[in-house]
């Protein structure tokens, strides 16, 4: 009799146990990958217990730390390509940081795979130089973005999940809630790629947004919030944009996701071109079809500018950023940003919004997280800009050896002021290893391009195209010497020479030929009667 009770209870107990799963209390738990809820979400080492009573599971089976126990199985091809990738390494940022700021000596010397990795630790500055600081500002401000960083409570736009759900899985920019349900989306949405590629990089651009200065004077007061951080101005989107391609029609998976080679930098991705759809100089267009074919009878388009970048020429507008101020703040002094509340990272609002609300002798130090680990510890890092601007791009050589736009990527001055107020550094210039100046800029590609290229005068005869800075004319002098630029430290890339720039200021009777022919097309004739008569020559200053 024992015994049968025995096995009654047994039965009843499995039976209750049986009842009680995952689809007890998540009825409506959709999913797309045909695993159990178990096969991915329990580990022995697994600790996160949404509730007291609810057994210890892995929240998100998709971050780093699990790919082996819980990818590998079905995705090691992808994995083991995708730790080629910038998204897994962001060598690029890591490396070229380190290197302005003289922590490296040698500008790829942190470009492996896992460098991300040492930067998990950091935490309360402890700087004996000002190159001791660069982690900190990479751990705690730069790599936000980085796909091990989980940004669920990030700003409006910005809001998204580590590891593989950081673009394969989609929130609700308002509430925060993960959309379609538990699906994995195989294809990422324009969205997905906005959560990290903000303003005023690159990406957002795309669909025309650049950054409010953002002292409160330039928000934007009516019918309008803060997106990504900050307020924005809406400029012209890019014209693939507003014929309806996504992101993932020019940045293929193997650019996005790896493969078999290591990249240190964007400009060795394998992303389509503008020739591939296009065509352009002696070259056809190796997907046909689908877009307007390169046309050989367009003034612009002749010998002469065969080593010029299409988006030299057609990008509307570029991000233009002078003056990166950085300040590592320990103290709990909150006055001085009351009118800096958004700046395009959610961390300074929400600590500027809470302390701010204080009385003065309840104010808190400063603290933020690391954004690898999620760990917190003393200080903010708070940032601002000399000016911003957006039009007549500044150009140089691309690491492929044609002629780009070029952006100022940065001029840094920092500051690192401690939590009795002791002053480290006071807007403090970086060097690198090598005592020269730790700034940088950088070709890019604007996603901001026009179906026609801009007026020829934004580079001919443009002392800023030409690198010599915002003046009125190349015998005036320099509007600011910041707006000068400094050399590009990527291999390969470069300002332009002095006979580069007298060939661009100086307008030859071959241009003259070609610029009024260009106008005579287009019927505009008082233009075309201003071309033929202006004949100065420029000489160059600095």
């Amino acid at each position: 009799m024992k015994v049968l009770l025995i096995v009654i209870a047994l039965i009843f107990l499995r039976m209750g146990y049986a009842a009680e799963t995952c689809e007890s209390c998540h009825p409506t738990i959709e999913t797309n990958c045909g695993q159990t809820c178990t096969a991915c979400h329990t580990d022995a080492r697994a600790t996160f217990k949404p509730t007291s009573k609810h057994p210890a599971i892995i929240a998100n089976p998709s971050d780093e730390i699990w790919w082996d126990a819980k990818c590998m199985s079905c995705h090691q091809t992808e994995l083991d390509h995708f730790k080629n990738s910038l998204h897994y390494s962001s060598a690029g940022i890591i490396s070229q940081t380190r290197f302005l700021w003289g922590k490296d000596a040698l500008l790829f010397q942190s470009a492996h795979s896992d460098a991300w990795k040492s930067l998990q630790g950091e935490g309360k500055a402890t700087p004996n130089s000002l190159s001791d600081l660069a982690d900190n500002l990479l751990a705690k401000k730069c790599l936000t973005c980085h796909f091990a960083a989980d940004n669920r409570h990030g700003a409006t736009g910005m809001k998204r999940a580590s590891g593989c759900a950081a673009c394969h899985t989609s929130f609700n920019q308002q509430n925060g809630q993960v959309q379609f349900g538990h699906r994995f989306q195989k294809k990422p949405s324009d969205a997905n790629c906005l959560t990290c590629h903000t303003p005023n990089r690159v990406g957002a651009d795309y669909y025309g947004y650049f950054e409010h200065d953002y002292h409160e004077e330039y928000n934007t007061p009516v019918f309008s919030t803060p997106q990504f951080g900050a307020y924005q101005h809406h400029l012209h989107k890019d014209v693939h944009q507003k014929a309806g391609m996504t992101c993932i029609d020019c940045h293929s998976q193997t650019g996005v996701m790896g493969g078999k080679q290591w990249r240190n930098f964007e400009g060795q991705q394998p992303d389509v071109k503008c020739e591939s759809c296009h065509g352009g100089f002696g070259s056809k267009a190796s997907r046909p079809g689908q877009g307007r074919a390169f046309k050989t009878d367009t003034p612009a388009h002749q010998s002469f500018h065969q080593n010029v970048a299409c988006s030299a020429c057609h990008a509307q507008w570029s991000y233009q950023d002078y003056g990166l101020n950085l300040f590592l703040d320990e103290s709990n002094h909150y006055e001085m940003w009351e009118p800096y509340v958004w700046q395009g990272d959610q961390q300074v609002t929400n600590l500027l919004q809470a302390q701010i609300e204080r009385p003065t002798q309840q104010r808190e130090p400063a603290t933020s997280a690391n954004q690898l680990s999620g760990d917190t510890s003393s200080g903010i890092w708070y940032q601002a800009w000399d000016f911003r601007r957006w039009e007549t791009p500044v150009l140089g050589k691309g690491t492929d050896g044609k002629y780009r736009v070029l952006r100022p990527l940065y001029q840094y001055r920092v500051t690192y002021v401690d939590a009795e107020d002791g002053v480290w550094f006071d807007s403090a210039i970086p060097k690198k290893k090598d005592g020269s100046l730790g700034w940088n800029w950088d070709a890019y590609v604007p996603h901001t391009i026009g179906a026609k290229g801009r007026a020829c005068e934004s580079c001919h005869g443009n002392p800023k195209a030409a690198g010599l800075g915002i003046r009125q004319n190349a015998q005036d002098s320099v509007a600011h010497m910041i707006t000068l630029p400094n050399p590009p430290v990527l291999p390969g890339s470069r300002l332009l020479n002095r006979k580069e720039q007298r060939k661009l200021l100086i307008k030859s009777n071959r241009y003259k030929k070609w610029r009024a022919k260009d106008l005579q097309n287009k019927g505009f004739e008082q233009m075309l009667f201003r071309a033929i008569e202006k004949k100065g020559k420029p000489g160059l200053q600095r």
